[in-house]
């Protein structure tokens, strides 16, 4: 598995991770052993928000999303 991938893995299934994640992804990433370019950090940081949203709340946001920038 990719570190990446790994990355959005443990965020998902280890509450931990994501709550680290969440508070600091650079010190979350590097101390797992993972590493990511400079884009995938990026990204994982700018979706930090996201992740530490609930199951059904991360949902909601991104149908709202998507419907927004399909027909709003």
């Amino acid at each position: 598995m990719k570190d990446l991938q790994r990355v959005v893995h443990l965020a998902v299934t280890d509450p931990d991770f994501r709550a680290k994640l969440v508070e600091d992804p650079k010190v979350a990433i590097a101390s797992s052993g993972l590493r990511l370019g400079a884009d995938e950090l990026a990204a994982i940081s700018e979706l930090c928000h996201l992740i530490a949203l609930p199951a059904g709340a991360l949902v909601a946001t991104v149908l709202a999303s998507n419907l927004r920038g399909k027909w709003g």
